[in-house]
């Protein structure tokens, strides 16, 4: 049984790294742009070369074809020779010129300088040859071979026959210094872009960080205990609906928590209000919860001296743990008996389950065992006495062993007092049984309890005169006094008293029925006094069923007067105590004075 309790956590310090997201959103901003800037030029500068020379070779390709037609017009001797070769030669700066014949013969050529090349690659004539027997143009972009980006058009006379070749190259290091230019310039472009970014990305950061922000303090606020705060939601983004299933999570939190707040207090009170005590325990025997009955019916509280207490139970705990199935165990704590039942409770940790001790308190019920069985025993033995003599008595009569008219009679006289004295006994038994059940109405009306008093005082005094025993009364408040309860009972009560008085009185005493008011008035005081002395061990132990002090006076009693008396005050809500007051025992008992009165 684990009982569980809410507490207050601090805030986490993610909460206290303020400005940590905006930071992040910007650098993730400018660092994508920046990322993004690199990626172009590596993209274009591995993939993009192909192109950047392909770009090349068209643009090296129309002035190839000028050529061509200038070579044209040359061999059909429209234009000089020195003038083919200024254009070849001049107008060509930066590129290469080889020209062929019909039969693929290099007949001239020129370098990127207009100088004569010292060496030509063996890729120049196979290209040549190629286009003069082919007939169509040439284009190739291997422009980290040795001779670079070449293109080839062939030299066609007016019926179309091909008479020689031009090739233009350009070298690799030409095309790479123009790819180089083209790649600085991006970079230079990415790099002023990325540097305008910033300001915008500071501002969408800003825009994008501040609701995250409402969102972390709610969310350490509602960690604190804090539910009242709530985040952002009147996006429409995604980081409105976050917002909106936070505060969602915050209602639906507050809501349980509270419910379980509520069922904890509702919980702790109905243990608390049980006359049984209850103590949780964890598997390691810690004390998880104790309510107020287990620390009364133990006699501690603190955890440490309690554990001390329940010390011999915690073995009974273990095996309880083992096994599964609840165990008890009688523990005696003082004058007390407290019996213990040990079982599991719900799982507590993640290793084993706890358990949980109840403890009540059997003292009363083991008295009342005993009172039960003693009861029991008692009866019983009430009983056997006058029936074991009636039985000898009437079977010496049927047996013929009593001869003589005298002691049959006599014999007779001992069975009629003994079936007497077991009436007796049946009718105070059936008395005292409807008393304690409640099966009887005492209704209460006004009376003089005067006339009530002088009227025992006459019924017992003859009877009390046989022992030499004198009754009387005793006024100490004005006559007649008016009370208010049940005039037969209340003569039942005074009856009993002076019969108990008579029986135990010393010879040639006297019996004293006192009577007098409370300080308040509310009440009479009687009090039935007789000399002697009861014993003070006797005196808690009066008014028990069967209860008899002297056997040697009980003179046939049953022993169960004075637990009648008692009774029968209590029903009318009276209160009798026995002492013993100089030279007299006292008997005294109290009856309500009437509003009358």
């Amino acid at each position: 049984m684990k009982f569980l309790q809410w507490r207050h956590s601090k805030p986490t310090a993610t909460s206290e790294k303020n400005g940590s997201i905006f930071e992040k959103f910007l650098f993730y901003l400018v660092f994508g742009c920046v990322l993004t800037s690199v990626i172009a030029v590596m993209v274009y500068l591995f993939a993009g070369a192909s192109v950047h020379a392909r770009r090349i070779a068209e643009e090296m390709l129309p002035r190839a074809e000028s050529m061509s037609r200038l070579a044209t017009r040359l061999q059909s001797g429209q234009i000089s020779y020195d003038s083919f070769l200024d254009f070849s030669i001049k107008e060509q700066l930066g590129t290469r010129v080889y020209i062929f014949d019909e039969n693929a013969n290099l007949i001239a050529y020129t370098t990127e300088n207009g100088k004569v090349a010292p060496s030509i690659s063996q890729s120049i004539f196979d290209y040549g040859e190629k286009v003069v027997g082919s007939g169509e143009e040439f284009i190739s972009t291997k422009w980290r071979s040795s001779e670079g980006v070449v293109v080839g058009v062939p030299i066609k006379d007016n019926m179309q026959r091909v008479t020689g070749a031009i090739l233009m190259s350009r070298s690799s290091d030409e095309v790479y210094s123009s790819l180089m230019s083209f790649v600085h310039a991006l970079m230079l472009s990415s790099l002023v872009a990325s540097v305008f970014m910033v300001i915008p990305a500071y501002f969408i950061s800003r825009r994008m960080a501040k609701p995250i922000r409402t969102m972390t303090r709610a969310s350490a606020a509602m960690a604190s205990g804090n539910f009242s705060v709530r985040a952002d939601e009147s996006r429409d983004d995604e980081i409105g609906q976050l917002g909106a299933a936070l505060n969602h999570l915050s209602r639906q939190l507050q809501s349980n928590i509270s419910n379980l707040i509520l069922a904890r207090n509702r919980l702790h009170f109905i243990l608390d209000g049980l006359r049984e005590g209850v103590v949780a325990l964890e598997a390691d025997h810690s004390l998880i919860y104790k309510n107020q009955a287990a620390c009364r019916l133990l006699g501690v509280c603190a955890e440490e001296d309690l554990m001390q207490t329940l010390a011999t139970v915690l073995p009974l705990c273990d095996e309880v743990r083992q096994s599964g199935e609840a165990k008890s165990q009688t523990l005696s704590i003082g004058e007390r008996k407290l019996l213990l039942v040990v079982s599991l409770s719900q799982e507590t940790s993640e290793l084993a389950p706890g358990t949980v001790i109840v403890a009540q308190d059997v003292t009363e019920a083991e008295r009342l065992e005993q009172t039960r069985k003693d009861y029991v025993a008692n009866v019983s033995h009430e009983l056997r006495t006058p029936i074991a003599s009636i039985r000898s008595l009437a079977e010496a009569l049927n047996d013929g062993l009593v001869k003589k008219e005298d002691d049959r009679s006599r014999y007779y006289g001992y069975i009629l007092r003994e079936s007497m004295r077991l009436s007796r006994l049946i009718n105070d038994l059936l008395e005292l049984s409807r008393l304690q059940s409640g099966a009887i109405a005492l209704e209460k009306a006004d009376f003089h309890l005067d006339g009530v008093i002088s009227e025992v005082v006459e019924q017992t005094s003859l009877v009390a005169s046989y022992s030499g025993i004198r009754v009387t009364e005793r006024w100490n408040c004005e006559k007649p006094l008016l009370v208010h309860s049940n005039s037969d009972r209340i003569e039942q009560v005074l009856i009993a008293l002076v019969d108990n008085a008579i029986k135990f009185a010393s010879d040639d005493g006297v019996i004293v029925l006192d009577v007098k008011k409370s300080e308040d008035n509310l009440r009479a005081i009687v009090s039935v006094m007789n000399t002697g002395h009861i014993p003070e061990e006797h005196l808690p132990h009066l008014f028990e069923r069967f209860y008899k002090a002297d056997m040697a006076h009980t003179d046939g009693g049953t022993g169960l007067g004075l637990a009648i008396v008692h009774e029968i005050l209590s029903h009318l809500g009276e209160a009798i105590e026995t002492q013993n007051e100089g030279e007299y025992a006292v008997f005294r008992f109290t009856v309500a004075i009437s509003d009358q009165a």
